[in-house]
């Protein structure tokens, strides 16, 4: 892809010696927080890229890993490791631990610090990833070029489970997120409970406990198992995480590790899931819309799966209460 560029710059760039620096600019997709720019060089600068003025902060700076560009269309990305911000500037570590700049936009400019009237080129534009903080000292983010989203399937697969996100609604729908017809229509938001920590276990970033949230047997005993869990206190405020499986006695397990560590007295709210499985009666759609669950249902249950495609299809090569589909067989639709 070509690049625009100043005649005056073009020029600089072909000079021996050269006075240029990058220029990070990131915006939020998050409402509400402010865009904010860092440089890798030792000075502040402050430049007007035609979308705004921006002061581009040298105190928090950035490293970033190797670009590496190319004709074809295989993804371009980078990391970026930046210092907490302990200065002035409109960003916080309180709302980097929130995840305010999770999946913002960012565009990395290249500029001649000592005369910004000749412009800017762009170097790359794209979405970093979550951003995750390091050693208490500096937060570092994924950079995904545009190139990224070629690697994304955008059409419809079949599957024996469901590929709807629980609790997902009709777009149009207030508050809805989904863009597509994949919407699941199960009111998941009336299933939140809430919990507060009494104590930690081995791992505190993958497990805690609340003793006093009840934990029935029936009709399964892990009634959490692929559930969410979202904090409202604490490190991990403003985060939520997939529940891997809970215990009798309040112990609850994520499915990956939290950011942070859980600590005592942190509170949040905790809801069960649906494991995607068309006729299951504990935790699949069944079990949440009855006999509806014909309607609901997005995924195509009866498929036959050979022995060589068991593993390329969702669900194919595991049974019921394993993430996968019905193995008894050819089975009727019936509720």
């Amino acid at each position: 892809m070509g690049r625009a560029i100043s005649i005056e710059l073009q020029e600089h760039f072909d000079q021996k010696y050269q006075t240029t620096a990058h220029l990070l600019r990131i915006d939020p997709v998050r409402p509400g927080y402010s865009s904010y720019g860092v440089t890798d060089i030792d000075r502040d600068i402050t430049y007007d890229d035609g979308t705004s003025e921006l002061t581009y902060s040298a105190a928090i700076g950035f490293e970033s890993t190797e670009f590496s560009f190319n004709p074809t269309l295989s993804a371009d990305n980078a990391d970026m490791t930046s210092l907490l911000p302990v200065f002035d500037i409109p960003v916080s570590e309180d709302e980097l631990r929130s995840g305010a700049y999770d999946y913002a936009e960012y565009t990395l400019y290249k500029v001649n610090y000592e005369d910004l009237t000749m412009g800017h080129v762009i170097v790359s534009h794209g979405n970093i990833g979550r951003v995750t903080l390091k050693d208490g000292l500096s937060f570092v983010s994924e950079m995904n070029g545009l190139s990224k989203q070629t690697q994304q399937s955008v059409c419809a697969r079949y599957s024996r489970t469901c590929p709807a996100t629980f609790g997902s609604q009709p777009p149009g729908t207030p508050g809805a997120t989904v863009t597509e017809e994949k919407y699941c229509g199960f009111d998941a938001e009336s299933l939140w409970e809430a919990f507060e920590v009494t104590a930690v276990g081995d791992e505190a970033t993958v497990e805690f406990t609340d003793s006093a949230l009840p934990f029935p047997d029936t009709p399964v005993a892990d009634i959490y198992h692929r559930g969410m869990v979202r904090w409202e206190t604490g490190l991990n405020a403003g985060r939520e995480y997939e529940v891997e499986g809970n215990t009798t006695g309040g112990k609850v397990s994520t499915m990956f590790a939290m950011d942070y560590p859980a600590q005592v007295g942190d509170t949040g709210l905790i809801r069960r899931g649906c494991n995607k499985i068309a006729r299951d009666d504990a935790r699949g759609c069944k079990h949440w819309f009855g006999t509806q669950w014909t309607i609901h249902f997005r995924g195509q249950p009866d498929i036959p799966i050979g022995d060589a495609l068991a593993n390329t299809a969702p669900g194919g090569n595991a049974g019921p209460g394993d993430f996968g589909g019905d193995t008894s067989g050819a089975e009727t639709a019936e509720a």
